[in-house]
This record gives structure tokens, C-alpha cells and sequence, in this order.
């Protein structure tokens, strides 16, 4: 009903308690989010006059005392009760799921912009329910990022391009994008959402692929960022990506690279190679009676071509393959640095030796 744009999402129940507070009470993060972003009302009191945010952190604060309750003697609960002291109570203890969740319900809505200032019937507002310094603080933080950088605008376009929401699965909404669909490209849940989506959900198009984003080919350090065009390959990350004219994994010729965020829907730019060509040696259009000379040089462009294969850096095409491997493949002495494994071969670089 919320997708179909009919259901109203600030219904009341006879306590005054809207959906998202009862979401909230019963730990549901997945439908808190669908709520908040299909536009519900963060700070609508209850009988009570408590507010989700009161909801969150009251649910907080009790998951953390029976943890304690199950960590300690009954006997010692009381002297425990002591904030200063207890590194339980100051959430550094073990973190149950349950904990978790409603702290991260706590923070997303704090984020979204909800009032940390709204007293309930007793007087308490949502801090005084909190015991957890480290969580006041991030709480506060989250609420004050979203005052000073957007204030108080939840529009669809506003979330459509928050690098958090592009990031996160469209399924779950707890893990992270990581694996791109093909054939269209893009890249909108988890790999353990993935297998159910038979249509891409940013472009409507039927999957016939899912590859799960691993970590750039080339150094190793970051995950791979950057889609390849046409070959349609995501293997390097933003920096290593930029120094290729080839795609390390297939050697097909790039010709647009695409960034993570435009994969995932969001605003960028494609970064379009021209003049890929531009290192050949021209092929020269001659008469129909001279189409002998026309072979000749098409068969010694090629020789050229292979002959600057056997000498260029396979990774970036433009510097001299100047350093060498144990397993015998080489690249230049940029790219070797970078490396932690050969990029043909895969093995692990042992030792570098420079040519001179």
C-alpha cells in the first residue's frame, strides 16, 4: 500500500501510536526505513507522549540491562547500576543483535531528522532514556549533520543520490551493494539478495548475469570500482582503472569507464577514452591498384602492434614493460609497485627485478 502511494503512513492506533512506533517496538529496521522514506512523520506522540525516538532508545537501554542481568549475579545488579563505572551500561560490552538493532534504529532516525528534544508525558526526553554516552554523542552527531547539511528536506530526489542509500542493497537494506548485473550494469543488492532479483530494479532489464565485486585485480588494496565499456568488467579500483587503456581481465579495448556510484543509479560523469588508436600507425587508404601496398601495411601495423604488446606495460599501455616477476610476466615500474600479485598469472610477487 505504502509503494502504491494509497496507504496513509501516520495512521494512529487507539494508544496514538503511529505504524513506524509500532516498527519501532518490535524491531522491524527494514519497514523503520520503507516508512521513513516513503515520507512518515518522525516525532508524533502517543498517549504517553513518547515519540519512535523515545521508542528506540527506551528498547536500547533494556536489551543492555538484560544483558547484564545474564552477565552478572542478581546481587550485584544494583552496585552495577552505576554508568560512570559500568562498561556494560556504557555499551563497550558484548553487543547483542538485539542491541544493535535498536541502536541503529535510533541513529537512522535521529539522522532522518527527528527531535532529540521532545519531552513524553514524564517529562524525559529521548537522551534521558539513553545511559549510553558513546550513543548520546552519535546520536547527536547524526541529528546535527542532518540539520546543518539538509534541513529537514526528505524529498525523493534527496535520497535518490545520498551516497548511504545508493550504497545499501535495495532487498535488504542492511549489507552493501557488491555485485553487478549483466548484462545492464548496474549494481543494486547484496550477493546474497542477488539470486532472487530476476529484473534488474534500477532498469527493469531480465539478469542473464551476477558477479560479485572483488577486490581491484591490479593492487589489491581496494575493492574494484570502475565499470569497463564495452566488455562490461568491473576488476580495479577508481585509481588503477584510470591508467588503463585494456581491461585486465579480458584485454578487450576500453572505451568508457563508468564509476560505481553511476552503476548504482546515482549522479556522475563516464569518462569516455578518445582516440584510442591514436599510438597505431594510420592504415593509408590507397587506389584499387594499389591494394597490395594497402596489405603490406596493414601486415606490418599489425607486427607493430604486437611487437609494442611484447614491450608496453599490460596494465597501463603507455609506460615500457621495465620490471620482471619470478613467474617471468613484467609490467612497468608504476604499476609493479602497486601489485601484490601478478596480474597475468595471479601468483604472489615474490621479488621484483628492474630491467635497465
Amino acid at each position: 500500500g505504502v509503494h502504491e502511494g494509497t496507504a496513509n503512513v501516520d495512521i494512529q492506533d487507539v494508544n496514538q501510536q503511529t505504524v513506524l512506533q509500532l516498527a519501532v517496538k518490535r524491531q522491524h529496521t527494514q519497514i523503520v526505513r520503507l516508512l521513513v522514506r516513503a515520507g512518515a512523520k518522525l516525532d508524533i506522540q502517543d498517549k504517553d507522549g513518547d515519540t519512535p525516538l523515545h521508542e528506540a532508545l527506551r528498547h536500547h537501554t533494556l536489551s543492555q540491562l538484560r544483558q547484564l542481568q545474564d552477565m552478572q549475579d542478581v546481587g550485584k545488579v544494583d552496585t552495577a547500576w552505576e554508568p560512570s563505572k559500568n562498561t556494560l551500561i556504557m555499551g563497550l560490552g558484548t553487543q547483542g543483535a538485539e542491541k544493535k538493532s535498536a541502536a541503529s534504529i535510533a541513529c537512522f532516525l535521529a539522522a532522518n531528522g527527528a527531535d532529540l528534544g521532545i519531552r513524553n508525558k514524564k517529562g524525559q526526553s529521548p537522551l534521558d532514556l539513553c545511559p549510553d554516552p558513546s550513543l548520546c554523542k552519535a546520536l547527536a552527531k547524526c541529528h546535527k549533520e542532518k540539520i546543518s547539511g539538509q534541513v529537514g528536506s526528505r524529498s525523493p530526489s534527496m535520497i535518490s543520490n545520498d551516497s548511504e542509500t545508493l550504497e545499501e542493497c535495495m532487498v535488504c537494506s542492511d549489507m552493501k551493494r557488491d555485485t553487478l548485473f549483466g548484462p545492464c550494469g548496474h549494481i543494486a543488492t547484496c550477493s546474497l539478495c542477488s539470486p532472487r532479483v530476476k529484473k534488474c530494479l534500477i532498469c527493469k532489464d531480465h539478469v542473464q548475469s551476477r558477479t560479485k565485486i572483488e577486490e581491484c585485480v591490479v593492487c589489491s588494496d581496494k575493492k574494484a570500482a570502475v565499470l569497463f565499456q564495452p566488455c562490461g568488467h568491473m576488476c580495479a579500483c577508481e585509481n588503477c582503472a584510470s591508467l588503463m587503456k585494456k581491461c585486465v581481465q579480458c584485454r578487450a579495448v576500453v572505451e568508457r569507464r563508468v564509476p560505481f556510484i553511476m552503476c548504482c543509479g546515482g549522479k556522475g560523469t563516464e569518462d569516455t577514452i578518445d582516440d584510442i588508436t591514436s599510438g597505431n600507425i594510420p592504415v593509408l587508404q590507397k587506389d584499387k591498384d594499389n591494394t597490395n601496398v594497402n596489405a603490406d601495411v596493414q601486415k606490418l601495423q599489425q607486427q607493430l602492434q604486437d611487437i609494442k604488446e611484447q614491450t608496453m606495460c599490460p596494465v597501463c599501455l603507455d609506460r615500457l614493460k621495465n620490471m620482471i616477476f619470478l613467474c617471468g610476466h613484467g609490467t612497468c615500474q608504476l604499476c609493479g609497485d602497486r601489485m601484490s600479485e601478478c596480474p597475468i598469472c595471479r601468483k604472489a610477487i615474490e621479488r621484483r627485478i628492474l630491467l635497465y
